[in-house]
Parts: structure tokens; sequence; C-alpha cells
């Protein structure tokens, strides 16, 4: 396929201006500027995403600038002081595993009377199961604090305030109140809990909106702590918790639920990968398969937490029970843990294996549809052979291999649909489907990701009216790769290596910087074969007496050596035997 390219031009003035006033490189002050990043406040607080500033200040919004955050904070407190049961009630998700953990051992650390509750994704699907919540009641928890789930819960918090239990032929009439803390798009009406904290609610003054649930419940700790000092709670009885510690878990969760890299959430990730290094758990060390010395000699990256750590987090509640990967989270006796981790890897394989299954299946069909239908703008696919837990993943993968919004949906025994959607594309899905709505019994999500119930006899109809919808956004189905900048071969220095890693950590809307580089003559080639197969292409390229070495994975063009050619490319570092060299990470190549 033919990609389009796009390469932005840097205003000078203002890369000039950043550059004297920041003590910067030209090269990287273009590289911000062309991020919108022009201001001297903007770019410095981009660099430095340290949690605290030069005055000694937190390097974060005041946590109570969260609506709810106050009412949560006194309703949490009270449950302590009462010694009443709290259960902690999380998505199976890495998200909700990761958040569920974090707050449990918080709660836990400051003597509250707490449990944690994470539904099983098959039998009770997302968000929060009423029978679940009479069962906690029935145990004795009088407050649920919802992590990553529960915007949306009308009904079951309704039904909650009146929870009648059979007690020795006896029945007793309890009220289980809800602290909701959620993500997730609010819908028109909100469920009447204690409180609500989600930054997307209206009247919210945090400043930032995209926080994932672990964000979240670190400014609710945060909120907790500050009322406890004044408290003076902590009085050496009870220890005063270092919440920095649990920056790593806040960093897992948010790249495994693919938060933009920006603002509060470029401080958390930052800050939680080194504090990977320095972890104090030991079921994060068993899921890196190290001991503690050797991971403090690594520099995490998010690439790690992407690909060793949220998988297997994320396996426990697709294809298992994500009770067992919040256990492992907040686990001491290292016996369990090593059995907790085994599990999980265990997950995590089987995971890889029906994930495959349902991928090769998903684009068989997906081309089968293009293939009698040029004009199709969407795609809506389903099969009752499809396992739940991993239709997730494979929506991602087929909106990225058609470049079109998709729903993937699995449909049970009874007839009952669980969709997953997502898109690559400038659309919000969540308005999307609130358009689709008759012919769904539940939807929620975010703009590029949701998820849908539906009765399997309504997918005709929701194809249609999904596809109706999606025509109404104008955008372009051709892939297109845009470049930060247009450089030349003698710009590219190791010292540009070091600018690339003062924009760290890359993720979504902070992606690692892409070059463009015009009449590159070809000197010499190899072709070679990768590990998992697939055939790649070494290139030594030369312009104007300076040379550099490219590779392309997967190469899509049959290149000469003496050939004249435009490259779009990443800059990476190469160590071999401790000397560093540059590689070019070509991502398209073309004929000049």
């Amino acid at each position: 396929m033919n990609y389009s390219w796009n390469a932005k031009n840097p205003d000078i003035k203002k890369a000039e201006s950043l550059s004297s006033e920041l003590q910067i490189s030209p090269f990287l002050s273009k590289l911000l500027v062309n991020r919108d990043i022009s201001s001297h406040e903007e770019a410095y607080e981009f660099l430095n995403p340290s949690l605290i500033k030069n005055d000694g200040s937190l390097n974060l919004p005041n946590p109570f600038l969260l609506k709810g955050m106050e009412e949560s904070v006194q309703r949490i407190i009270q449950a302590i002081e009462r010694v009443e049961k709290i259960a902690v009630y999380g998505d199976f998700d890495c998200d909700g595993i990761t958040s569920t953990a974090i707050l449990y051992n918080f709660l836990n650390k400051i003597g509250a009377n707490v449990v944690s509750y994470n539904p099983d994704r098959i039998k009770e699907g997302y968000g929060i199961n009423f029978d679940s919540i009479k069962n906690l009641a029935s145990g004795g928890v009088r407050l649920i604090v919802s992590t990553d789930c529960g915007i949306s819960e009308n009904e079951v918090v309704r039904k909650s305030k009146k929870i009648e239990l059979k007690r020795e032929g006896n029945v007793e009439v309890v009220n289980v109140d809800f602290v909701i803390t959620d993500h997730h798009n609010v819908p028109d009406i909100t469920p009447d809990a204690v409180s609500i904290i989600n930054p997307k609610q209206q009247e919210c003054h945090y400043p930032f909106k995209e926080m994932c649930a672990a964000g979240v419940i670190f400014n609710l700790m945060m909120g907790i702590r500050k009322k406890l000092r004044e408290k003076k709670y902590f009085n050496g009885l009870i220890d005063e918790p270092n919440l920095k510690r649990d920056l790593d878990l806040v960093a897992i969760g948010t790249i495994a639920d693919s938060m933009p890299l920006t603002g509060v959430n470029r401080i958390f990730v930052y800050n939680g990968l080194k504090e990977i290094r320095n972890t104090q758990k030991k079921g994060l060390l068993a899921l890196l398969k190290k001991n503690k010395k050797e991971v403090s000699k690594k520099k995490y990256s998010v690439r790690d937490v992407s690909f060793q750590l949220a998988p297997k987090i994320n396996a426990a509640g697709r294809v298992g029970s994500a009770s067992d990967a919040v256990q492992l989270l907040i686990e001491d006796d290292q016996n369990k843990i090593d059995l907790l981790a085994a599990t999980l890897e265990r997950n995590n394989i089987d995971r890889r294996k029906k994930q495959g299954q349902v991928l090769k299946e998903a684009i068989t069909m997906g081309q089968e549809v293009i293939k009698d239908n040029q004009d199709k703008r969407s795609l809506v696919l389903y099969s009752p052979k499809w396992h739940s837990g991993v239709i997730g993943i494979v929506a991602s993968r087929i909106s990225e291999e058609f470049n079109r919004p998709c729903a993937i949906i699995s449909i049970d025994k009874d007839g009952l649909g669980k969709g997953s959607l997502r898109t690559k594309n400038s659309i919000n899905l969540y308005k999307i489907l609130k358009e689709c709505e008759p012919y769904l019994i539940q939807y929620g999500g975010h703009e590029a990701a949701a998820g849908i119930t539906i009765n399997s006899n309504e997918i005709g109809n929701f194809d249609n009216q999904f596809e109706d919808s999606i025509k109404n956004y104008n955008y372009e189905s051709n892939k297109t790769i845009d470049a930060d900048m247009e450089i030349e071969l003698d710009e590219i220095q190791l010292s540009s290596i070091d600018d690339l890693n003062k924009m760290e950590p890359f993720g979504r809307e902070n992606p690692n910087p892409v070059f463009l580089t015009r009449r590159i003559n070809v000197k010499d080639k190899t072709e070679f074969q990768g590990k998992k197969g697939g055939k790649h292409l070494e290139i030594i390229m030369e312009k104007k007496g300076t040379e550099q070495r490219g590779v392309w994975f997967n190469f899509a063009s049959d290149i000469q050596i003496g050939d004249t050619v435009d490259i779009i490319y990443k800059i990476q570092k190469d160590t071999y035997n401790n000397k560093y060299k540059i590689v070019l990470f070509i991502d398209d190549l073309r004929p000049t």
C-alpha cells in the first residue's frame, strides 16, 4: 500500500527563541515547536516532568480540584474511623487491576478494614454486578469504592440502598454506600452515589481530563492522606504512606490503558518507570522474572511495560481471574507469589493462542467484507466462536490493519453479544454509539475505544447504523505517515539521541519522533531473516559525504544499490560492546 507523507515545517523564530531561553539545541527546540510546545513555560514543564518543582512544591494539580473529592475523602475516612468494611471494586483489565491493588494496599496500610473484588469477565461482564454487591454486603461490606467502573451503574447503586439479606430465617435490610471513581465518558444521568470522582464530569475543575483509573485513585490517596495529616492520624502507630512508591503501578495502568502521555500522565509515567527499578512489590519482580538487584540496574521503558508487564496482568482478566493479578500485586508471601506468577504466565500463553485464532479469522472476514464493498468505511465482525476476553486486542489490530473503525463481537450461547470497538482515525466512538443506542443493551468507553452489549439479532441493524454514522465523519481511509521534521543526514549526531531521550516517555500524543530526509544515495544493502520470520533490509545510505545505517523491517519496495530515495524514519541508538552507533529505523521509503 502507498502511504501519503506529511512533514511539518517549524517556526524558526519560535524555535530560536526557545533554544536561547532554555539553552537547548536547535534540533530539540524545532521538535518541540512542531509539537506545539513553543512557550518557555510549556517547554520547561515538558522537559522536566519531576514530581517536585524547583521551589519544593508538588508538580501536580491539587487533588481537591476533582469534583467529588471532598465528599469521597470524608466518607472513606468516616468508614475507617467507624471500622466499617470497605470493598474496592475494580474492573478486570490492567488499569482496573492496578488501581484496585494500589487503593487496597493504601487502605490496608492505614488501618482500614478492606477487601478487594474484581468481577469475572465471562460470568459477570463489564461493570458492577448487583449479585456480587449483595454477596459483599452479606460479608459485612457497607462501603464500595469503585475503580475504573461505575459511572453508568444507576440501577445497581439504587438497588444497593436497600439490600435484603436473609439471616437465620429473618430478613435484614442494609444500605451499601458507593464512592465511584471512574474515567470513562460520563452519561447524561449518573448514579445517585455518595460521591463521584471522574475528571470528565461537568463542573470538574481538575485541569487534566485524560487520566486512567490508576491516576484517579492516586489523586484520591493524596486527598485521603492530606485530610488524615490534618487530623494528626499518623502518630507513630500508623506510618504515613509514601505514595511515590505506588507510581510503578500508576505508570503500568496508564500505559496499558493507552492514555495520552502528556500533562499529568507524563509526570506519572516518567516517575513511575523510575519506581519500577526501585519497586518493593515482589509481584512485579516475579512478573519481570528478575531479582531486585537486576531490576535496579535496568532503565525501564513504555515498551517494557507494554510488552512484558501489561500483557501478563491483562491476561488474568481476559482468560483467567483478575483477582489473581490483584492478589499477586498485594501479596507478600513469596511462595504464593510464585504460584500466582506462574498462573499469570499460563494465562498469557493461553491468551496469545486464543488471540491468534480470533485475529486470523477476523482478518479473513474483513478482507471479504472490503472485497464485496470497496466503499465500506467501517467493519462490524462477529462470531459465536470468539473468546470475549481477547476481542479488545483483536479490535485494535483490525482497526490498524484495515485503517477503519471496527467492532469485534463475541456471541455467547444465549445470543448475547459482547463487543469491543477501536479506531485509529479522528472519530469519537462514544458519540457514534449514542447514535446507535436503539440497537444496544449497554455501551460505554472513550473516544478511541469503547465496549457494547448487544442482542445478536440486532447486529445487522447496528452494522448499518454504525456505517451510516461513520460516513458523516470526513476522514481519510488511506494510511498517512506524519513526519515531525525534515532534516539532513549530517544533522543526526549522538547528541540527537540525548535530545530525543529528553522527550521520553513516548506513547499516545507524544510518539517517538519521525523524520524525513530526501534524495539519499543507496550505497549498499543486505537482506536478512528475522527471528520470528519476515524479510528485512539493511541499507547503507549516503548524502553529501555523511553515511548512516538504516533498517527496514518487512520492507515493501525493491531497492537497488545506486538508487536515490526519500525515507521516513525514527532515530535509535544501537549499543554493541559498549560502543554507541546510530541506526535509522525506516517506516517508509520511495524512489526520488
